[in-house]
């Protein structure tokens, strides 16, 4: 099934809208910077009574970081593992971690057979700069901080991966690796039950969304009856089993805040207004 355009979202949808769940890199971003626009869209959303939730592969260390300064409900962390929310009223950050310690620091231990092998058998690749912040991952950068590696790299370090017994998913800039039952959907879901909902009770799952670009949010795409990739994903569609629901005309963030301005004039409150 093809993506339809943004421009066929249904209002009702848009009127009914509750959580408003994003990826960040290359769907918030663009060339890695995060613009006005994505930012100021944040709070248009906030302001209309959606509440934004940041769904990523970024660290934990960003996470903490992300939910004290940005206006979010929620920021869920390392592909789902962890939950950051900021209570601002208390002064109080919660966390919620979908494995224990001990699983934690066994996966920790395991994934040195994975670091090791993808830094020998894959010549230009290289550990993220942001893994000293990570707690459950591994992610192996293929274009961020180094020349992009073609697609034969990055399978080959998803087929290491494998070997090893790890999960691995690729995002536009890093192929994350761990071993743990985790993914998007399970940290969206533990979200939810944090705050008394469910996708399987009432109508929530007609008042959720969710916006990505890369094969890692594929879970997404599949679990939720809304979601919108921007146009950056393009180069992936014929990877993904399960594409998003709708495609924004234009890339990253420029996509983002199309997504985001057509869905608050059709909720009857545009942007800026």
């Amino acid at each position: 099934m093809r993506p339809a355009p943004i421009s066929d979202i249904p209002e009702a949808l848009c009127r009914r809208l509750l959580v408003f769940f994003t990826d960040i890199d290359d769907t918030l971003t663009a060339s890695g910077l995060l613009p006005a626009g994505s930012y100021a869209r944040l709070w248009d959303l906030t302001a209309r009574g959606i509440e934004p939730v940041v769904v990523t592969g970024r660290p934990a260390g960003w996470c903490d970081l992300i939910a004290r300064l940005w206006p979010v409900e929620a920021v869920i962390g390392e592909n789902g593992a962890l939950i950051y929310a900021y209570r601002r009223q208390e002064k109080k950050m919660e966390r919620i971690y979908l494995l224990s310690e001990q699983e934690r620091q066994e996966g920790r231990r395991r994934l040195e057979a994975v670091r090791r092998r993808v830094l020998a058998e894959v010549p230009g690749c290289r550990i993220a700069a942001d893994q000293a912040f990570r707690l459950f991952d591994l992610a192996v950068d293929f274009r961020e901080d180094v020349p992009p590696l073609g697609r034969d790299a990055v399978e080959k370090i998803c087929r290491i991966a494998a070997a090893e017994g790890a999960v691995a998913k690729v995002s536009s800039i890093h192929v994350n690796c761990w071993y743990g039952d985790f993914d998007k959907v399970s940290g969206i879901e533990a979200f939810l039950r944090s705050r008394g909902r469910s996708l399987d009770r009432g109508n929530l799952m007609e008042r959720v969304l969710f916006t990505g670009d890369s094969p890692n949010d594929e879970p997404m795409f599949r679990r939720l009856r809304h979601s919108v990739a921007v146009a950056n994903i393009r180069e992936f569609l014929q990877q993904l089993e399960h594409p998003p629901r709708y495609l924004t005309a234009k890339p990253a963030a420029e996509g983002f805040c199309e997504a985001v301005d057509l869905i608050l004039k059709k909720r009857g409150q545009p942007a800026g207004s």
